[in-house]
């Protein structure tokens, strides 16, 4: 099973949000982030990115750019 760190895209850095999210949706207003735990964290305001599967990584990102 594999499990992605989930990062918000800073204008320096990027600092991560879910360390081991299980199931993410990008529903058009939000993201919602699930653990295999079936912890949830919904982050308005935000999109995916990019998605990097060798490196079990997400970086969402404002929609206002």
């Amino acid at each position: 099973m594999c499990l992605s760190k989930v990062y918000i895209k800073e204008k320096v850095d990027e600092s991560i949000v879910v360390g081991e999210a299980a199931r993410i949706i990008d529903n058009g207003v939000a993201v919602e982030v699930y653990t295999l735990f079936g912890e949830q964290k919904i982050l308005k305001g935000y999109s995916i990115k990019e998605v990097d599967l060798m490196k079990n990584s997400v970086v969402l990102d404002t929609e206002e750019e």
